[in-house]
């Protein structure tokens, strides 16, 4: 609707995983690099977590594009973790690797699966699962995940593990030590910084074929950043309904006050939004109301 008034080739802020529009910020480069360290180096299970809308799903992608057509990959991603017993764990993984053997105990499924874990690495490949969500998981199924990293020979892991989860994922860790001691690399994802979401509004509206900078004023681009709390997925909320708003108002570059109407329209609640981050934030980036 909004791509004909400012002359787009397409949507700039759509929420479809669409590579093209993933924007990294350093912490996100840091995480990605990190897990494709755990992965390549076959070191076992690797964990990244973080609020709803700080780009797991991005990294999850970015790793699909990356290994999935890869011919030395066997790689998979279970979109959720709430299974109800380690057999009902194991036998999805089995059925995403296409593994038919007749299992009827978890003894059986192990076996099966470590039969060919032992065979993709035998053939050179490095076998992947990616497990999404995974601060649904059970206790009894962390232990099972402990127990799949004991696949492995004299200097590798047959199998690696990705962990994608919500910030309950790390508490949940806490009290799986046996586990959490094997995890080699972890990522963090907090709130942007207001550079980086500037940045990352400024990249889509790029790709979307867009001039060099988006068409919002200084005060409205402090006003999405509070509202989102720096959270990509809450940015891009806002710039497209902020965007739709100055079309129907007949104007032509976003102010604080379309952002802070769309901002109460989609119910964003500024006294449940607290930044949260590592390490001592810049002045800039402390989430103030503006003025």
């Amino acid at each position: 609707m909004y791509q004909a008034h400012f002359k787009l080739a397409e949507e700039a802020f759509s929420l479809s995983p669409d590579p093209r529009f993933i924007y990294f910020s350093s912490q996100h480069k840091e995480s990605l690099y990190k897990t494709e360290y755990a992965i390549t180096q076959k070191k076992g299970i690797s964990a990244i977590y973080g609020e709803i809308g700080a780009g797991k799903t991005s990294l999850a992608r970015r790793l699909w594009e990356k290994y999935a057509s890869n011919p030395d990959y066997n790689f998979r991603i279970l979109p959720h973790s709430n299974y109800p017993s380690a057999y009902q764990l194991v036998k999805d993984i089995l059925k995403e690797f296409k593994i038919d053997k007749p299992t009827r105990s978890i003894s059986d499924a192990l076996d099966a699966l470590q039969a060919y874990l032992t065979q993709e690495y035998t053939q050179g490949k490095i076998t992947v699962v990616v497990i999404d969500e995974a601060q649904d998981l059970r206790p009894k199924n962390f232990e099972t995940i402990r127990q799949l990293l004991n696949f492995e020979n004299n200097r590798e892991k047959l199998l690696q593990i990705v962990l994608f989860g919500q910030n309950e994922l790390s508490t949940k860790l806490d009290r799986q030590p046996a586990l959490k001691d094997r995890i080699v690399t972890w990522g963090a994802l907090t709130n942007l910084t207001f550079e980086d979401s500037l940045e990352l509004i400024n990249f889509r509206w790029r790709v979307a074929g867009g001039a060099e900078a988006a068409p919002f004023d200084q005060e409205a681009l402090h006003a999405v950043y509070f509202y989102s709390n720096g959270l990509p997925r809450k940015i891009s909320n806002i710039c497209t309904n902020a965007l739709i708003r100055t079309v129907a108002s007949g104007l032509s570059v976003v102010n604080k006050d379309i952002v802070e109407y769309v901002a109460k329209e989609i119910r964003l609640d500024p006294q449940m939004m607290k930044v949260k981050r590592i390490g001592r934030p810049k002045k800039t980036e402390i989430a103030q109301k503006p003025a």
